[in-house]
């Protein structure tokens, strides 16, 4: 018979046992437990302890200013920069920004501490050393100026507005070979916008040791490459001069008259950036703005400009140059042109004993056709001060553009009583009185204003076409002579003269009129007609087809040019 299987017994756990493995986890707990304590102690007294902890400063860190003037937004940007450079005060960055903030709102003192501590901190970075420089030459402090871009090109050698900064100051200096050593260094560079400013340096400096024959060797490829530019243009016409060849420096000045661009743009530099974004100072803002201006960048311009006004609402300077910037570069835009008036009569709310803002706000207006309702607005602008000739002067020409011709030549004629010298009124007026049949008298007018003023060659111009359409061609070609003598690179006097000869039948001359205007403004549809025209008249139909086709692509609803491109074809 079979034993009967036996239960398995579960024997108890051991005492001793049990106590070993529960102290054993508490033991782990608390071991975590005070690892995770420490490591937020520790987390804790990183975070803390510039804060309840005194730091160490510089002996030299800057003093906060008095700020109880301040507006709220300057006061907190230097405040937060401060404070957070007294809690790094072993960051050159946070101390540099210091720097920036201080330097980009008028207090140079701090600026110039702050920049010394971070260069110190950052001995091989050279852009507080840079920041130095860029402080030194707002100071005027020349010689430093000098020595730190020395030291900055050490630190960063290809650095091009260290080098065209340097050079430059070497010229002031009339330390020639220096200056001549670093344009050429930077004139190596592969940064466009370094090339121009370096070549145009040694062309100065060429000029400066009246080397005349150096400075036409550089000045006369950058006019080319930079037709639009004034100062190679300057260069060369006293180069020219210099060397007797008075034709050319003739030409050179003529040239640099039809330019639109006054200075040669400096290289983009990233401190100036830093300084604008960091800048709450109305002055800084507008001096900023003014060179964006001058360097074709509007939008740019006015962005700034509007930063300026933001910081100082009651300085009539910064919509005086918003309005001047808004009609300059963007006058064929009516809501420009409004906002251009409204900046206008804040300038004029602001000092309204000075209207000097206005008449020159007007002489930019008309010097484009606008819409009637800002024509109305501008009359509305110049009529309380409608006794004053500056005032009839532009309430004549705002009269012309609305079709009221009977007014406009009241106006001038009542400017004239207070004026009776003034060339500008004689050939405004005159142009009216052709615009409405009365050609004599127009042309009387504009004899009076060569009188006045034989250099008005605007009123020589307009006298030409007057006789012209008097059938005087004689006259015309005579007038206009006068006025290519003076003006030889007058691409619309050369046109005229070129429509003069040819209803004069004298062809072969007005073929190179023609050809002489376009090759100073080869876009202009009438010249092209006005040549196509003079070869149909010697039979010369391919020729003329094919000027008769680019007047054409210049400008495509240009009836006569198609006559003129199916009589060739025929």
């Amino acid at each position: 018979m079979r034993d009967k299987p036996r239960k398995a017994r579960v024997r108890p756990e051991s005492p001793v046992a049990d106590s070993t493995s529960a102290e054993r986890q508490a033991g782990q707990k608390r071991f975590l437990l005070l690892g995770g304590l420490a490591v937020l102690l520790g987390g804790l007294t990183w975070v803390l302890a510039p804060l309840l902890l005194p730091v160490k400063l510089p002996d030299d860190f800057p003093k906060p200013p008095d700020l109880k003037s301040a507006s709220a937004g300057l006061r907190g940007l230097l405040q937060d920069a401060d404070k957070e450079a007294r809690r790094r005060p072993g960051s050159a960055e946070a101390v540099g920004k210091l720097g920036v903030a201080y330097h980009a709102n008028q207090f140079p003192e701090q600026a110039a501490a702050a920049y010394r501590i971070a260069a110190r901190l950052a001995s091989n970075d050279y852009q507080w050393t840079y920041a130095q420089a860029y402080l030194a030459e707002e100071n005027g402090d020349s010689s430093n100026q000098v020595r730190l871009l020395q030291r900055t090109l050490k630190l960063k050698p290809d650095y091009a507005p260290a080098l065209l900064k340097l050079a430059d100051s070497y010229f002031k200096l009339d330390q020639l070979d220096q200056a001549a050593h670093y344009y050429e260094q930077a004139s190596r560079l592969t940064d466009a916008g370094a090339s121009l400013p370096a070549v145009f340096g040694l062309g100065r400096t060429a000029a400066r040791r009246q080397e005349w024959s150096k400075v036409v060797e550089i000045a006369a490829p950058l006019s080319r490459s930079y037709p639009y530019l004034l100062p190679p243009y300057e260069l060369l016409e006293e180069a020219y001069g210099k060397l007797g060849q008075k034709d050319k420096a003739l030409e050179a000045k003529q040239a640099g008259a039809m330019t639109k661009w006054k200075v040669v743009p400096p290289p983009t530099d990233p401190f100036d950036d830093q300084l604008t974004a960091a800048s709450f100072s109305s002055t800084r803002l507008l001096k900023q703005a003014g060179v964006l201006s001058r360097l074709a960048h509007p939008d740019r311009a006015v962005d700034v400009a509007r930063r300026a006004a933001q910081a100082d609402p009651t300085d009539p300077a910064i919509p005086n140059f918003l309005g001047h910037t808004l009609l300059t570069f963007f006058g064929d835009q009516p809501a420009a042109v409004d906002e251009a008036m409204k900046q206008l009569s804040a300038c004029l709310r602001l000092r309204p004993d000075d209207l000097a803002p206005l008449w020159s706000f007007a002489d930019d207006f008309f010097k484009s056709p606008k819409p009637r309702p800002a024509v109305e607005r501008m009359r509305a602008f110049l009529q309380p001060y409608g006794e004053r000739p500056e005032a009839q002067f532009y309430l004549a020409q705002a009269a012309d553009e609305l079709g009221q011709s009977a007014e406009a030549v009241a106006q001038y004629r009542a400017a004239l009583k207070r004026t009776p010298t003034d060339s500008a009124i004689h050939n405004k007026l005159a142009q009216v009185l052709l615009k409405t049949g009365k050609t004599d008298e127009g042309v009387a007018e504009f004899q009076r204003a060569i009188q006045l003023n034989p250099m008005n060659m605007g009123a020589r111009l307009n006298l030409g076409v007057a006789l012209m359409q008097g059938g005087r061609y004689d006259r015309a070609i005579q007038e206009l002579g006068e006025l290519l003598r003076v003006s030889p690179l007058d691409a619309e006097a050369q046109f005229c003269m070129g429509y003069a000869y040819m209803y004069s039948k004298r062809v072969d001359e007005a073929i190179g009129r023609f050809r002489e205007g376009l090759r100073l403004k080869p876009d202009d549809a009438e010249a092209h007609y006005g040549l196509g025209s003079a070869y149909l008249m010697q039979h010369k139909r391919g020729e003329a087809l094919a000027e008769a086709r680019e007047a054409l692509r210049l400008r495509a609803d240009f009836p006569a040019a198609r006559e003129l491109a199916e009589q060739a074809a025929r």
